[in-house]
């Protein structure tokens, strides 16, 4: 038996015959690859006979030389990529292995084209078996028709599997030179190359034998080109369009039209607010969903931090960022620390808050989430935040409306502003301090400076965005609000290698809940 090595990021990792190898972004895995690419259950490698298997669990998602690979049997040593042909690269060895073959890469350059046969192959040792790999292509059909074969007359599409069609005559028919009628479409019994009984081939279907193709409209089907065209009946008998995510998109497609019905003769003012921004929100959530791609996590724990953020935002923003930004009134002053302290950190800290109390509840429960979860969550607390703002905003711009003539064009836009876009201000920012939380709860040596720098960072942004417009100009407010996108989309894209250092830094690493030390982990320095 051949001892594996699995080398991913510059460690190596031994394993022994008889142990399963986990490859993917979660940290149950026995290989941690903290790529957003990567699947958290990616792949595995399993002794199976007398020789070790790779297995990619989805199907396609590993390459080897370029090409996707599913299942590829390990000999010798074999670099993979996961998730895309440039993904992270995977080295797995196979120690120990007598006549080890060349790489698999040139393997799937040469595939084997012709089975070889061991007694011709004269005397010598056995080579081990090529790695084969399948690509994907057409499924191969049964044979055509034989070299002068002709067509005979269309066969009855009646009968069972060894009885005579009506007026068929003699049957079953012997083949080619038979006389007219009773010559047998190809694929059935007695063409050579003909489908063994219970498979598929042109003229049969699961025994039944058939004449040629049978055109015009057939039972059953459209009779019509506008049923053709628009199978209203299909449609709503179809799976798909019964989903709850299609019923959802249908619902949300037309809310537009609900709000007009329901609330144009609504006088108070706030209830444009509500409306168009919580129907804004949840997009923006996929949004940031997909961005940053926290994976899978526990619905359960999920659920629960999702509900713990959006109540506390709205329990601490009447509480502690009103009181707080009209002590500091920020309105009278143009100093840049001022708006720093006076609304960057109070708003800031409404939304870090119940993201850190969250997670310190959910790692007393023994929850582990992922430091991108916790970002994404982050998000959420800066949409709720926005939504509550918006609200307040634009009943303002509507009462304006009402009062202030010759601006309607400029309260239109803030009005827009403030629906679509209030919220997604506030998530980015938030979101920048979800990951610092994730990282200060996941890795506690550090976990207090982590948090601080995570509520610092957008304060002092959110400071400089509401400072910028003040100013004559509104270029630099444009400036700021571009610099905190780049820096939400850094965060976002560089989680994994951030967190893929820090793992290794002694400065962090202490006492991290999350990723401890794998028990199978080989130093480079002991190979």
């Amino acid at each position: 038996m051949s001892e594996l090595r699995v080398t991913f990021d510059g460690r190596a990792y031994g394993f022994q015959p008889g142990e399963i190898v986990r490859i993917g972004r979660s940290t149950d895995n026995n290989i941690v690859v903290a790529d957003p690419t990567v699947s958290r259950e990616h792949a595995y490698v399993v002794m199976a006979g007398t020789g070790w298997v790779y297995e990619d669990i989805n199907g396609d998602r590993s390459f080897v030389a370029g090409r996707p690979v599913k299942q590829l049997p390990l000999s010798g040593a074999t670099e993979l990529r996961l998730a895309a042909p440039d993904g992270p690269v995977l080295r797995i060895e196979v120690l120990g292995a007598p006549g080890a073959a060349a790489p698999a890469a040139a393997a799937l350059a040469h595939p084997p084209t012709q089975a070889v046969d061991p007694q011709a192959a004269g005397p010598g040792p056995a080579a081990p078996p090529p790695v084969v790999v399948t690509p994907p292509g057409p499924v191969p059909v049964a044979a055509g028709p034989p070299p002068g074969w002709q067509p005979g007359p269309p066969q009855p599409r009646q009968g069972q599997p060894g009885q005579a069609p009506p007026g068929a005559g003699p049957w079953p028919p012997q083949g080619p030179g038979q006389p007219p009628g009773q010559q047998p479409w190809p694929g059935q019994p007695g063409y050579p190359g003909a489908p063994a009984p219970g498979q598929f081939g042109p003229g049969q279907y699961q025994g039944q034998q058939f004449g040629p193709p049978q055109f015009g409209p057939q039972p059953g089907q459209p009779t019509s080109a506008l049923g053709i065209l628009i199978p209203s009946k299909s449609w709503l008998g179809n799976p798909g369009i019964q989903r709850w995510s299609s019923l959802l998109f249908i619902l949300y497609g037309i809310l537009p039209q609900i709000f007009i019905v329901l609330y144009s003769n609504s006088t108070s003012s706030t209830t444009p607010g509500w409306a168009y921004s919580l129907y804004i929100a949840p997009l923006w959530a996929l949004v940031f969903w997909y961005l940053i791609r926290p994976g899978k996590a526990p619905l359960g724990p999920m659920i629960a931090a999702f509900t713990g953020i959006v109540v506390g935002v709205n329990i601490l923003l009447p509480t502690l960022t009103l009181p707080w930004e009209e002590a500091v009134n920020t309105g009278q002053h143009s100093s840049v620390l001022l708006w720093i302290v006076g609304v960057g950190y109070p708003e800031e800290l409404t939304k870090a808050i119940p993201v850190l109390v969250v997670a310190v509840v959910l790692r007393l429960s023994k929850v582990k989430l992922d430091t991108r979860a916790w970002m994404w969550l982050g998000c959420i607390a800066g949409l709720t935040f926005g939504v509550r703002e918006a609200v307040g905003y634009t009943s303002l711009y509507v009462m304006l409306g009402n009062a202030v003539e010759h601006h309607e064009v400029l309260i239109v836009l803030n009005f827009a502003l403030r629906v679509f876009t209030d919220g997604f201000q506030h998530a980015i920012w938030a979101g920048i301090s979800g990951f610092f939380i994730g990282m200060g709860v996941n890795y506690r040596r550090r976990g207090v400076w982590l948090v601080l720098l995570g509520v610092s960072i957008p304060a002092v942004l959110h400071g400089l965005n509401d400072w910028s417009t003040t100013w004559s100009t509104q270029w630099g407010w444009i400036a700021v609000q571009a610099l905190s996108i780049l820096l939400f989309l850094g965060y976002a894209m560089s989680a994994a290698s951030i967190e893929r250092q820090v793992r290794r830094s002694p400065a962090f690493r202490g006492q991290s809940i999350l990723l401890e030390r794998p028990s199978s982990l080989i130093e480079p320095s002991e190979t």
